[in-house]
């Protein structure tokens, strides 16, 4: 089984469409065998684009789908959730889904991984050290909390005390 990590972020109705993205992979991927294991929830201001600030989590699952599955799972559900996939990348979004990791895959297609994203922006980095501390960058060998001790970016990024629907397989912190 892959051990998959998801980057999900929304800054509309931010709250509903965080819930509505974690029931949806929870309803997807979770088991009693295998759970969904979340990070908090934090808050960032938009990068690229001026907008609402975000909310954002990382999700990690266990799968027997192929990388191309996984993928196509999540722009599907980021559709059911009102994001269209012809918007613009620095735009507002109900339900951003990004792969941030597929075990220790590394490749450019059917998307880059590991994603660029993860040693670039704390709304991705921070809570990717916090849900696995130990696991290291497949590229660079460094665990992602080094990676996060050693961060130095000026974005603004706080977590919250964000209220979790209550699911059977959804482990939260």
């Amino acid at each position: 089984m892959a051990v998959v990590y998801l980057g999900l972020g929304s800054n509309r109705d931010r709250s509903k469409h965080i819930r509505a993205g974690l029931r949806a992979l929870h309803d997807t991927f979770a088991s009693a065998a295998h759970p969904l294991r979340v990070s908090r929830v934090y808050e960032s201001a938009a990068v690229g684009f001026d907008g609402h600030d975000f909310y954002n989590t990382v999700v990690e699952f266990r799968t027997d789908l192929s990388l191309q599955q996984v993928v196509q799972t999540c722009k599907a559900i980021e559709q059911a959730h009102g994001h269209p996939s012809n918007v613009p990348k620095y735009s507002p979004r109900t339900l951003d889904i990004d792969v941030l990791l597929y075990d220790d895959f590394i490749c450019r297609q059917p998307i880059q991984l590991p994603r660029g994203e993860v040693l670039k922006n704390a709304f991705v980095l921070w809570p990717l050290a916090e849900l696995a501390p130990a696991l290291r960058h497949p590229e660079t060998g460094i665990s992602f909390a080094e990676h996060w001790q050693s961060y130095a970016s000026e974005q603004r990024l706080k977590p919250l005390d964000f209220a979790f629907e209550p699911l059977p397989y959804l482990l939260t912190p």
